[in-house]
């Protein structure tokens, strides 16, 4: 593993677990709470947003330093859980689903570019191989954390839970990848 990559790992580790919780256990979650919801819009809505997301901001990939899209990102993902543990309506899960986009989807695409840049000539593969690293725990970890939490709380606070994820990447990037501007 590469050590200047490890924080970036830990950092889509962190966005990783609450996207896929919901894809875990969305479906669930919504029958417990006797939502009146069309639940199979939810992945195919994330990603055309994600998609539309993606092909928008293409230029700013590179142009923008990676706190810029952690900070964007953060917020995205703060309000996607937000607006998933408020869902009501289809309307709501809508903004669910845009705003999961805008926080894992295009955190995982930046976290894999900072990576490989932060590692230089002849790291590359260390590098997206210490990035894949994060990213399977965090594909790992959301459900199993899913698990715990749906079946130990009240589903209220599912997604509130979740939420920590985004502070501890916030601290994470504070703490271990100040440099990567």
């Amino acid at each position: 593993m590469d050590r200047k990559v490890i924080p970036i790992a830990i950092i889509i580790m962190l966005f990783a677990i609450p996207y896929c919780a919901t894809q875990s256990f969305l479906v669930s979650y919504i029958e417990a709470r006797n939502l009146s919801i069309t639940v199979s819009l939810f992945f195919p809505l994330y990603a055309i947003v994600l998609f539309t997301m993606r092909f928008s901001m293409k230029s700013l990939f590179d142009r923008l330093p990676f706190r810029i899209f952690l900070f964007g990102s953060s917020i995205s993902a703060l309000l996607g859980m937000l607006c998933l543990a408020w869902m009501k309506n289809n309307f709501i899960m809508f903004f669910g689903a845009l705003f999961m986009a805008g926080g894992y989807g295009i955190m995982s695409s930046v976290c894999q570019s900072t990576a490989i840049l932060l590692a230089g000539e002849g790291k590359r593969g260390l590098a997206n191989s210490t990035y894949y690293v994060g990213l399977d725990l965090g594909m790992t970890l959301g459900p199993v954390i899913g698990g715990v939490l749906y079946g130990n709380i009240d589903l209220a606070f599912f997604y509130p839970f979740l939420l920590i994820t985004v502070p501890i990447g916030a601290v994470v990037y504070f703490f271990g990848i100040k440099s990567a501007h």
